[in-house]
């Protein structure tokens, strides 16, 4: 509440009411403060002398020891060991996709079209049959890698039989534009 300044008094003077602002509400009084050189008044609350910088007096009689003058901390009171327990399980994958294991299933897959192409290097007829037919293998075998093996092998194969097969639809796309069809 806002005191103005006909209600202001001089400190150590008569203590004047304070009326209300509105109905209903109480009167309010406030005593003065207490000043410290004023005769036959005591300190401000709380002034009773300068402050004190550090812990307080120890109540026992035993001196404290050379890491407590210095501040170091005593152990009496150790912080709690907190256990962290992972109350669900983490599953890690066995063998996960990597690009080494990638690039040694494009080796692999690369080397089976490849041997497989150059066995049908008769007729382009042949090597597009051996090519699709190798690339079927190829592709059940990513199949069975994926589920029961590596991943990143399986991935390999599949990318290299896949690329094996779309040179080889390349190649019958070529002939047909020329008026060949060479499936059949």
């Amino acid at each position: 509440m806002a005191v103005s300044e006909s209600q202001w008094k001089e400190p150590g003077g008569p203590v004047a009411p304070v009326s209300a602002p509105a109905a209903g509400w109480p009167t309010v009084t406030a005593a003065q403060p207490a000043l410290p050189g004023a005769p036959g008044r005591g300190p401000w609350p709380g002034a009773m002398g300068p402050p004190v910088v550090g812990p307080p007096p120890r109540l026992s009689a035993r001196p404290p020891t050379p890491a407590a003058a210095y501040g170091a901390w005593q152990g009496a009171v150790r912080p709690p060991v907190f256990k962290v327990s992972n109350p669900r399980p983490t599953f890690r994958e066995p063998l996960p996709v990597r690009a080494p294991m990638i690039a040694a299933g494009a080796g692999a897959g690369a080397a089976w079209m490849l041997l497989l192409g150059l066995l049908a290097a008769g007729s382009a007829r042949g090597y597009v049959w051996v090519t699709l037919i190798a690339g079927l293998l190829a592709w059940g075998a990513a199949a069975l890698l994926a589920r029961f093996g590596d991943r990143g092998v399986a991935v390999g194969v599949a990318a290299a039989s896949g690329i094996a097969v779309a040179i080889a639809g390349i190649l019958v796309a070529y002939r047909l534009a020329g008026g060949v069809w060479l499936l059949w």
